[in-house]
């Protein structure tokens, strides 16, 4: 195996576990502290003080976000703005997860004082907003370049669902007190948003890596095919006796072949 198949198995390991973790983890959460105290909290945070003594509840919660958060920190994008992106989204993770929010006036939760809580809100708002940017972004010009136009819509269309979740989450909670009685027994919390949040950012992660591994498929048969070419060609001179055939005889548009990491 060559130190490039290493590199792309890496990040293609790195982008399933944290579209996995995006889904599963939330809905893990919300399960194990459901079988403790059988009611939904109107906020992922709220679960970090959902036992009397810290617990599996509060490990899985901070664990998920320190996961995630040192996923995208370590990531390292296709370009510089592709890598500050998901560097920044990380940090906040990480931080929303150290920093919890302040629950002095929360009922049904086991309060306790936090550290820094003033800044769990904004890097709770700031892990979303890189998120969305980190999917707009999409990898940018120099992951675009390498895919076909086939590829390059299902990355686009990946984008707009992934986008079209987040921002659903938000327009229904922001929406709320307008909808029917029906529809808001369903309780549209603040928890609605973060599950359309992770939901979307995982089917980025998730289609993103789908993509790639198309890409990656076809990069390597069209290497494979510009080697045995200039086997063939080599051969052929030997043969003929009418030339020394040059190493690594292959077209210029195949040359810069690579798999995309």
């Amino acid at each position: 195996m060559t130190e490039l198949t290493h590199i792309t198995k890496t990040y293609r390991q790195l982008r399933l576990i944290a579209g996995w973790t995006l889904i599963a983890a939330p809905l893990l959460i919300i399960a194990v502290a459901y079988i403790t105290e059988p009611t939904i909290k109107a906020a992922l945070s709220d679960y970090y003080f959902a036992e009397p003594k810290p617990g599996l509840v509060r490990t899985l919660f901070t664990g998920f976000l320190i996961l995630v958060g040192g996923i995208l920190i370590a990531y390292r994008g296709f370009d510089n703005n592709d890598n500050w992106i998901h560097n920044a989204a990380g940090a906040f993770a990480v931080s929303v997860a150290i920093f919890p929010e302040h629950c002095g006036s929360a009922d049904g939760l086991y309060c306790a004082p936090g550290l820094l809580s003033s800044l769990h809100l904004p890097s709770a708002v700031l892990v979303f907003v890189f998120a969305a940017w980190a999917v707009y972004y999409c990898g940018g010009p120099n992951l675009k370049g390498q895919l076909k136009p086939k590829e390059l819509s299902t990355l686009r269309h990946a984008r707009m669902a992934s986008i079209g979740a987040m921002a659903l989450g938000v327009v229904l909670y922001v929406t709320r007190p307008l909808l029917s009685a029906y529809i808001q027994e369903f309780k549209v919390t603040t928890l609605t948003v973060e599950l359309f949040g992770f939901f979307g950012f995982a089917a980025y992660w998730l289609v993103m890596t789908r993509v790639i591994d198309k890409a990656n498929h076809r990069i390597r048969e069209q290497i494979k095919l510009s080697k045995s070419g200039g086997r063939a060609i080599a051969a052929s001179l030997e043969s003929k006796a009418a030339a020394t055939a040059e190493p690594g005889l292959v077209g210029p548009d195949e040359e810069g072949l690579s798999e995309i990491p």
